[in-house]
């Protein structure tokens, strides 16, 4: 089976596939299935997640509002509070945007989600290691993402939030010492900004899912079909671990599972993401750079080496691109120190198309976007392995 058939079979015959719901687990037998098939003996790794994105800035917001309501009406000991409440959750917000443990997720309610993973191992001795991944589950469809203006929007809101947060706790903890109508003027403006992103997390988590033909049946495809492709041309010197991952959607808890799980027989990989590698209107293209909160920098030498393939392979129409303000599997290789690269497309306005959308279905891909980018993961594996093979060890 082609990539583009499994697009079709994730995106149309399974459907949406929201973190840690059926659909999601459906995919992930699906995957299984596939893996079987051309001769691997998949593992499913069973975790822990979130089933929201959103939750958490719902709490974080909610929690500042609490204290902006504390501030002016129960004296200076409500302003102590509110100094205590917004400051945890400010501090556990920024943890959650760098993917690590913190307060509110302690209060999320977790439901179980699974990895599908096999290991082809190479022809001769193995010098290297390759983790592919591409994440089983799809989005929602929150107002946030339904237009280009609002998705700006949205990105000046996130920042602005945070930043109102801040100037909260200031008035805060003056407030300690002085209940004065300034600081109370003075936070209320910022309570408004804090209210806007609780009311549009809100509202995400109160929209469907989406079926995520691009977003992500697109990158799982390719990772199944170059799973096959390999198993019948294995790789000279270089291992490499398919991975289909669950809840990448809600904070990569999936891709993070799999990383403390083999750690020890992991070391340090070449840790390829692959997300959205199919959008209309699009080229492929590898990041060198993604930025959430912390900013994740590609291996230097993996974004020579995909240099060079696009160099060689014009037709490919491959290109480097920077992303910020979202997230891929990328940011967690870079959370525990491995070299990494994420492959993606992006039209020419830098968008990713039907990004988070109802619209993101199969009618609305390239599939010679999706060929292309297969296409060039082939030619820089096989770079990977070229180079591997040279080196002395």
């Amino acid at each position: 089976m082609s990539a583009m058939d499994h697009v079709r079979h994730l995106s149309q015959a399974i459907g949406p596939r929201g973190s840690t719901t059926a659909g999601e687990e459906a995919a992930a037998q699906y995957a299984s299935q596939v893996l079987q098939e051309i001769g691997l003996d998949p593992v499913t790794e069973h975790f822990a997640s979130p089933a929201s994105a959103w939750r958490p800035y719902v709490i974080f917001a909610g929690v500042a509002l609490l204290g902006e309501l504390l501030f002016p009406t129960t004296g200076q000991w409500g302003a102590a509070i509110a100094l205590l409440l917004t400051g945890a959750a400010l501090i556990s917000v920024l943890l959650e945007l760098s993917f690590r443990h913190n307060p509110i997720r302690w209060l999320l309610r977790k439901r179980q989600s699974q990895n599908v993973w096999g290991r082809i191992e190479p022809r001769s001795q193995p010098k290297e290691q390759v983790v592919l991944l591409g994440h089983l589950d799809t989005h929602r469809t929150p107002l946030a993402f339904s237009s280009p203006s609002w998705l700006k929007l949205f990105g000046m809101l996130v920042p602005l939030g945070l930043g109102a947060a801040v100037i909260m706790i200031i008035c805060f903890a003056a407030g300690i010492g002085s209940l004065a109508p300034t600081l109370r003027l003075l936070s209320f403006p910022s309570a408004l900004a804090v209210l806007s992103v609780f009311l549009l997390s809100l509202q995400a988590d109160l929209t469907p899912y989406t079926v995520g033909a691009n977003d992500n049946a697109s990158g799982a495809g390719v990772v199944l079909s170059t799973a096959k492709a390999l198993m019948e041309h294995p790789l000279t010197h270089t291992t490499v671990w398919i991975v289909l991952s669950g809840c990448e959607e809600v904070g990569c808890y999936g891709a993070d599972a799999f990383a403390q799980c083999h750690a020890d027989e992991l070391g340090i990989p070449i840790w390829i993401a692959l997300d959205g590698v199919g959008g209309g209107g699009a080229r492929p293209a590898y990041l060198t750079r993604e930025t959430f909160l912390l900013t994740t920098r590609s291996d230097p030498n993996l974004v020579a080496l995909a240099d060079l393939v696009s160099s060689n392979h014009p037709e490919l129409e491959a290109h480097t691109r920077m992303f910020s303000g979202a997230y891929t599997e990328g940011a967690i290789g870079g959370k525990h120190g491995y070299r990494v690269l994420t492959l993606s497309s992006f039209a020419e306005d830098s968008r990713l198309t039907e990004w988070h959308r109802l619209t993101d279905t199969v009618e609305n891909m390239d599939p010679e976007v999706l060929e292309r980018s297969e296409a060039f993961l082939w030619e820089l594996l096989h770079m990977i392995d070229l180079q591997a093979g040279t080196e002395v060890r």
